[in-house]
């Protein structure tokens, strides 16, 4: 029943979303571990149903010991499975001295870079990745003690561009019984274990005083997290619309009528600002907010590369990106 029910869990949410489409051409990032194993056997039992064309990418973050030990793992499945697999070898902590990021950030940066470069070789049109619900409830918990607004409460999202991630409604646990139920192996990565990493204290610590308030709260967060996901692309929407409306674009540069701005409530001018600097943290956004309101005119730098200037009607932005007709930035 475990193997089914996952099964049917993948493909309902596939169905759902909308994730994948007849002839496409996937890439899957495979780590080696439970998750990322899962998903790409389940690609591969709808691969016919789908007509889709399997490509698989390992990156080596050489971060520890173990990481050759997994890419030869994710070697050995990938051809017994017959998977054309794709390895990358990176350097994380260089990079990560390089950025002045931590670990976990140059980590992160460093895996989608290649999978959109990958992709494009390719000539791949999605990229699936592994995440799940408990990898939901993590970053969630890990948003809110950023400060985070409801982008970051949002969670992960099951669809970005040509991201999509089919197992983001399916629990690690519904995962591994899969897995041991047909038999198939995965490897851990021990640094897991290594609370020294945010994600893996929330992991390890936060997350089962949750399941003690609440068996529940995977589950709950998921749902509300896709409530959230909604309302904010809502407000994205009458953001765009109030911008079109007060606003005008050049290539690169955005007018907006200052007294026209201020005559709408915080939340969309919050919303507004960040459709134009989407780079903005909120601290950033609220700086910016203040200037705005309070009429202090001149060239502003709200961090390095972005700044506005405000006159006396107009409040001008650079714009990284040219705005689209659609009215998102």
């Amino acid at each position: 029943m475990k193997r089914l029910s996952v099964l049917h869990q993948f493909l309902d949410t596939v169905k759902r979303h909308n994730l994948l489409k007849e002839k496409s051409k996937i890439l899957v990032g495979i780590s080696g571990g439970a998750d990322s194993v899962c998903l790409l056997d389940l690609l591969r039992v709808v691969a016919a149903k789908y007509h889709l064309k399997i490509f698989a990418l390992h990156i080596n973050h050489q971060l520890r010991e173990s990481a050759q030990r997994d890419e030869e793992f994710v070697r050995r499945l990938c051809k017994s499975w017959g998977v054309k697999l794709e390895v990358v070898t990176v350097d994380v902590q260089g990079y990560a001295k390089r950025t002045k990021s931590s670990i976990e950030e140059a980590a992160r940066q460093l895996r989608y870079y290649h999978y959109q470069r990958v992709a494009r070789r390719l000539r791949c049109d999605t990229i699936c990745l592994g995440h799940n619900a408990d990898d939901n409830l993590e970053t969630v918990v890990l948003n809110l003690a950023r400060g985070a607004g409801l982008r970051g409460l949002a969670g992960i999202p099951i669809r970005r561009e040509n991201i999509v991630r089919p197992l983001l409604e399916i629990k690690r646990e519904a995962i591994r019984g899969y897995l041991k139920a047909r038999g198939i192996e995965w490897v851990e990565d021990e640094t897991n274990l290594d609370i020294r990493f945010r994600r893996n204290l929330i992991r390890q610590e936060i997350v089962p005083l949750l399941k003690k308030i609440n068996p529940g709260v995977v589950d709950n967060v998921l749902r509300t997290s896709r409530i959230i996901s909604e309302e904010d692309l809502f407000l994205d929407f009458l953001a765009s619309r109030v911008l079109d409306k007060i606003g005008s674009f050049a290539r690169r540069e955005a007018a907006i009528d200052i007294k026209e701005f201020n005559g709408y409530n915080n939340i969309l001018k919050r919303r507004m600002l960040r459709l134009l600097m989407p780079e903005l943290d909120a601290l950033s956004v609220e700086r910016a907010l203040g200037l705005i309101t309070k009429g202090c005119q001149g060239r502003h730098q709200l961090k390095a590369g972005i700044e506005i200037v405000v006159k006396k009607d107009k409040l001008k932005i650079p714009l990284i990106l040219p705005r689209s007709k659609n009215g998102s930035c």
